[in-house]
């Protein structure tokens, strides 16, 4: 089993591509609308992670999620327990519901720590 695949596997997602970085996601359950037509896209609910390796051996890590208001400060303040920097919190799309907003989390690091921290920060506030 490769390494993206076991990354994935992490946060009970998919691998979305394997080179040249580990992008790994799975969809938020969040009932949406956009322009009030329902969405499924993972343009819209991504739950995502990716892995890229430099010259050096080190591991940049990022995250990305769609995110209800009231889950910011709980999510923002479990990821930061557990050593991860929070460098967003934007929109993407207009009209639609309910609110969807997004977060970008990062570090350089343990790739397998990352997605282990990430997925239990996001388990332990409720995102899945």
């Amino acid at each position: 089993m490769s390494s993206c695949q076991r990354l994935a596997d992490i946060i009970g997602g998919e691998v979305i591509t394997s080179t040249p970085v580990c992008v790994v996601q799975r969809l938020r359950n969040i009932n949406a609308t956009i322009l009030g037509r329902r969405t499924r896209s993972p343009l819209a609910l991504p739950f995502a992670l990716s892995f890229e390796n430099n010259k050096n051996g080190e591991t940049l890590n990022l995250g990305e999620t769609v995110i209800l208001q009231s889950e910011i400060n709980p999510f923002l303040s479990a990821l930061r327990r557990r050593g991860i920097t929070v460098t967003a919190v934007h929109n993407h799309w207009l009209f639609e519901n309910p609110r969807l907003m997004y977060m970008h989390w990062e570090n350089v690091g343990d790739p397998f720590e990352f997605a282990r921290n990430s997925y239990k920060a996001a388990k332990e506030v409720g995102l899945i």
